[in-house]
């Protein structure tokens, strides 16, 4: 009896290190060339890796729209997304949230020249460079919904790559303005607010839904505690944030259905 107990609690063991031995991915949001996301996710994949024990593959896409395509056809085991990508995995492939940015975002529709007194932002626009990242991004998405005059309309600039270039050609004057999230706008006193969005949850991590439920507490986990020590902060100045809080998935509710429209 004692030999059967000893056998099973052996292979409930040699079970257990086989779960928790596998390499995780984990997809990120396009915000940074490859190279620079690589380095920018780094501090938060060493402290997953710490903190779990499990070995954490960070996956970056060439630009948001390969990003988007990846989220419709692919399945990581964890993700880093914006919130409408987010909810988008939520809703159409069941992916479970574990945690969120603290910060709600919003966008801003931003300039360093201001328009003439009693000028309409079409018509201070019209015909000018708008610069955002590509579609799928919410940035591309507002252009679509804030300009729909085709006689007033700016020219939409999709050739940024991350956040970094979108400024970079609106102080090179190479576009009168940009869509950026609240958290670039604010590092940036200079620059004039023309048009902020509602707010919408900050970037949101989330778990496949075939990921072992222990292992996705273990992660969790981890990402709550990031903050408490200072250990964790450089991860927070990484990612530009206060750190991690719970999902209230109604914060959510519409936000799929911005992509969703878009495949059909």
């Amino acid at each position: 009896m004692r030999t059967a107990k000893l056998s099973i609690l052996m292979l409930f063991l040699v079970l257990t290190q086989l779960v928790y031995s596998q390499n995780y991915t984990l997809a990120v949001e396009a915000n940074y060339p490859q190279e620079q996301a690589v380095l920018v996710y780094q501090p938060l994949e060493e402290w997953l890796e710490k903190q779990t024990g499990l070995t954490i593959d960070i996956v970056t896409s060439d630009n948001y729209y390969f990003y988007w395509r990846s989220a419709r056809d692919n399945e990581p085991d964890f993700t880093l997304d914006a919130s409408h990508i987010a909810a988008y995995r939520m809703q159409e492939k069941n992916y479970v949230p574990l945690a969120r940015f603290q910060e709600d975002i919003s966008y801003h529709l931003i300039s360093n020249i201001e328009p003439t007194e009693g000028q309409s932002i079409d018509e201070f626009l019209v015909g000018d460079g708008v610069v955002t990242l590509p579609n799928p991004n919410m940035g591309s998405i507002l252009f679509d919904q804030w300009f729909t005059d085709l006689f007033l309309q700016p020219n939409k600039v999709v050739t940024a790559l991350s956040w970094g270039d979108v400024l970079e050609q609106v102080f090179a004057q190479s576009a009168n303005a940009a869509i950026v999230p609240s958290y670039v706008f604010e590092l940036y006193p200079n620059l004039l607010s023309l048009k902020e969005s509602d707010k919408v949850p900050g970037m949101t991590f989330l778990s496949s839904p075939t990921v072992d439920p222990g292992i996705r507490k273990i992660v969790q986990d981890a990402l709550m505690a990031i903050g408490t020590n200072d250990d964790s902060f450089d991860i927070l100045i990484e990612l530009n944030s206060k750190g991690f809080k719970e999902v209230d998935q109604a914060a959510y509710d519409g936000l799929a259905d911005l992509l969703t429209k878009m495949m059909y």
